[in-house]
């Protein structure tokens, strides 16, 4: 995965975000590399360059759902979901960006999935 070299570990001060991408009927493929660059679109259009420039991590994505989790620092959540809402187009293409959670620690995409069945005890 692109930037995740500490994947798996957690730094104290770090968040993790789940984010849907949802392409309308776009000539886009949906891949990470597109994902990556929505998001940053949407950072550098909403802060500018400077104010864009924020350290994210891409920790995983499921192009089947077209959802990422993503890891920042707990200072640039706030700033990254609001970007992340008022994303619109990407390349001529109409899409969005929409934040399903956010939480200070990293479940797997089998737990957060509610048809996911835990096996029982016996």
């Amino acid at each position: 995965m692109p930037g995740s070299k500490l994947r798996g570990r957690r730094k104290l001060g770090d968040t993790y975000i789940r984010i849907n991408l949802t392409l309308d009927a776009s000539k886009l493929k949906l891949s990470e590399n597109l994902f990556t660059e929505a998001l940053d679109t949407a950072l550098t259009t909403l802060y500018g360059l400077i104010g864009g420039a924020l350290n994210w991590d891409l920790i995983e994505f499921q192009k089947k759902d077209s959802i990422a989790t993503i890891r920042c620092q707990k200072s640039d959540e706030e700033r990254i979901w609001a970007a992340a809402s008022f994303l619109t187009q990407l390349r001529g293409s109409s899409c969005r960006l929409q934040v399903l959670e956010s939480s200070p620690s990293l479940l797997s995409a089998s737990a957060l999935d509610p048809e996911h069945e835990e096996p029982a005890d016996t």
